[in-house]
């Protein structure tokens, strides 16, 4: 088991993610359009909301600076459990970086949108937009890889504690839900929608938050078991 201070302090950015990346997401969220709204909503919304939206992507942007910074202790934890090839270890760090990408192609379209919104056509605004929410939908693909490589790595080899591992298991099963983004704007699939939206991030939350204390506690990971 490592003591080592810094690898608790790495550990420790999966909270320092979650906090940040639900905050702004939270901020750019209020008085939010329904998904389905009229270009002139969403082009009124960016007008009116401007300085308020390019701050939630800035600090969303800080939260994925810790959440990578979080794969890699994960990445750390996995492979001194799994040993061998690190099968797991590379999946689950491989699935988050996608994630990131994902969330980076979103925020950016959704930057550019609130860039110089009153130059811009209503419906440039909401296809921009559009593409934000939609990014969603590809992105549980690298969510759902991060996640069930952790569960698997904590239930076979002892990477995390067993309940954090069930944490992770049931966001590896929930994180699909989010695929309906892309192919409706309204219901329970949308982007706003209580199986698109907000069940994912609930169990992307809990298991984020469970692995980062568990991590903590242990910074090197559980011991390998084998198979």
């Amino acid at each position: 088991m490592s003591n080592d201070r810094f690898a608790r302090w790495g550990a420790a950015t999966g909270i320092l993610a979650v906090v940040f990346i639900l905050g702004g997401f939270g901020l750019y969220g209020s008085n939010l359009p329904s998904i389905d709204a009229s270009a002139q909503d969403w082009a009124s919304f960016f007008t009116d909301h401007q300085s308020r939206i390019q701050a939630a992507i800035t600090i969303v942007g800080v939260g994925l600076f810790f959440f990578i910074w979080f794969l890699g202790s994960l990445r750390a934890a996995i492979a001194a459990a799994e040993g061998g090839a690190g099968r797991l270890a590379s999946v689950a760090h491989g699935g988050g970086l996608v994630a990131v990408v994902t969330l980076m192609i979103g925020l950016t379209a959704t930057g550019a949108a609130a860039f110089h919104p009153d130059g811009l056509d209503p419906n440039l605004t909401r296809a921009l937009n559009d593409i934000g929410v939609i990014a969603g939908g590809p992105g549980a693909a690298g969510f759902t890889a991060l996640f069930a490589a952790t569960a698997i790595a904590g239930y076979r080899h002892g990477a995390l504690p067993a309940p954090v591992a069930g944490f992770s298991a049931l966001a590896a099963i929930t994180q699909p839900l989010a695929y309906g983004i892309a192919v409706t704007d309204h219901g329970a699939f949308a982007g706003d929608g209580a199986l698109g939206l907000w069940i994912p991030v609930a169990t992307f939350s809990l298991a984020m938050l469970t692995a980062s204390v568990a991590l903590m506690r242990n910074p090197g990971g559980g011991s390998s078991t084998g198979g």
